[in-house]
């Protein structure tokens, strides 16, 4: 009997405990669901796609290589194993394209196809040997169309053979700093070719250099147009259907079964100009990737006037004997910088000359300022006075 009430007892200081921690363990559920409660708002704020502050970090793509770059500076704002060798599909026209630019001085001349550039290629424009089209339309069908024939028809005319001309893709890819690529045809066809390969970067620089030559940009932001094969009217439309977006302006799809889906994009918003590359994506990832990419940008940095030269930084002080007067400095010069707003810190040091004595000339440097983003040295100045003082 004795026994038998112990254990009763035990048993009902067991369940006692255990009640207890039952209790306790709600408690800090519930009190944890309270703080993410508060918390929550602060996560939408700067987790929201649509937000201005998401950081670098919190963004991904489908896309195994990418990279987003300012057109203006070159600087790059984004990127995803940028220097990855990948296969580029049809963006390898880009090179094709300005390489034709600058190498025929009539574009409006006819020429006829050859038996060769009339083979099967894959192509979206079938050309039969004898056809006779203008290098200009054969450059539309190429750009906008991404006509695999037509790459080899003005491969041919400006070098006789494709590898020939695929020397000189080749040769302009090193002297514009694509020191990755390597080019074995004129249009990204990879089957037979497992050394036609390049980089985000590299296509990056490309584009950039492309953008340049205005025939290009003009033809790259077309949605659609005519071309006259025999005289006959065919009418050709963009590959890249992100063209009916404003600020979408450019510029090459791709896509082969190595590569996947690639995609450069040319966009123009906010006075941002951007060029965007995305490697082996899928069929709905490509456009997702590079608008993701794009909008982030737009809606994450500014350019940001981070110097005035018309607002004074620190003071110092000039001696004379037993007489010293203090005057304000003033940056050299303004300094405006494209800056993300969630990433970015910014920091400015100050170096003041020593022995500073009258009297102060204006518009001389007493001293100098360095800035830094990131603890990286962006830009330095001198740091001069607007006073003449002389006693």
């Amino acid at each position: 009997m004795i026994f038998e009430k112990n254990y009763e007892k035990q048993n009902k200081q067991s369940l006692k405990n255990l009640s207890s921690k039952i209790l306790f363990f709600t408690f800090i559920i519930l009190f944890f669901i309270f703080i993410s409660n508060l918390i929550l708002p602060q996560k939408v704020l700067y987790g929201d796609e649509n937000s201005k502050l998401i950081p670098s970090s919190r963004i991904d793509t489908v896309a195994s290589s990418a990279i987003v770059m300012d057109y203006k500076t070159g600087k790059v704002l984004w990127e995803k194993n940028p220097d990855e060798l990948m296969y580029p599909a049809s963006t390898t026209k880009m090179m094709t394209a300005i390489l034709v630019i600058e190498n025929i001085k009539d574009l409006n001349k006819k020429i006829r196809i050859s038996k060769n550039a009339a083979g099967s290629n894959f192509s979206t424009i079938s050309f039969k040997k004898g056809d006779e089209i203008t290098l200009l339309d054969l450059l539309k069908a190429a750009l906008i169309a991404s006509a695999n024939n037509a790459t080899i028809a003005l491969a041919e005319y400006i070098s006789g053979d494709e590898k020939e001309f695929v020397n000189l893709m080749n040769k302009k890819a090193k002297e514009i700093g694509a020191l990755n690529t390597n080019f074995e045809n004129t249009n990204g066809l990879d089957s037979n070719f497992t050394s036609h390969k390049t980089t985000a970067r590299d296509l990056a620089i490309i584009a950039s250099y492309c953008l340049k030559n205005d025939l290009f940009k003009e033809i790259v932001s077309t949605p659609q147009t005519f071309i006259h094969i025999n005289k006959k009217e065919l009418i050709i439309k963009n590959t890249n259907t992100l063209l009916n977006i404003d600020y979408i302006k450019g510029i090459k799809t791709g896509y082969t079964e190595k590569a996947g889906y690639c995609l450069v994009v040319y966009s123009n918003k906010n006075d941002f100009e951007l060029i965007s590359v995305v490697l082996n994506s899928s069929f709905y990832g490509k456009n997702y990737d590079a608008l993701r990419l794009i909008n982030w940008v737009y809606n994450s940095f500014s350019n940001e006037k981070i110097v005035d030269s018309n607002i004074p930084v620190i003071s110092a002080t000039a001696k004379n004997n037993d007489y010293s007067v203090s005057f304000d400095l003033y940056p050299q010069k303004d300094f405006e910088l494209m800056l993300d707003k969630a990433d970015d810190k910014i920091i400015y040091n100050y170096f003041l000359y020593d022995n500073i004595s009258l009297p102060v000339i204006s518009g001389k440097a007493y001293g100098e300022m360095f800035i830094y983003v990131n603890d990286k040295k962006v830009e330095q100045m001198n740091l001069i006075s607007r006073d003449n003082i002389i006693n």
